[in-house]
């Protein structure tokens, strides 16, 4: 099974629907999860981490956040 990571990122709850709409055009790259306490779960594959960290870095401009933590996933959705 392919390890997948947990990343938490830091983002005005206003802001989040440009980010999901942004994310959707890239097909499968990334499922967003949930925001609870400000922080906002995005769920990646091992495979596309780098790909994902590349996109977020050029739409930092657009969509302001900062990535608060980064972990394995531990299996939940």
């Amino acid at each position: 099974m392919k390890k997948e990571f947990d990343l938490y990122l830091k983002i005005n709850k206003d802001k989040i629907h440009d980010l999901s709409y942004i994310l959707e055009v890239e097909d499968n790259l990334a499922n967003i999860r949930k925001y609870d306490n400000g922080l906002l779960r995005i769920i990646v594959p091992e495979d596309l981490y780098n790909d994902l960290m590349e996109l977020l870095r050029g739409i930092k401009n657009i969509v302001p956040y900062e990535v608060e933590k980064i972990e394995v996933n531990n299996g939940s959705a």
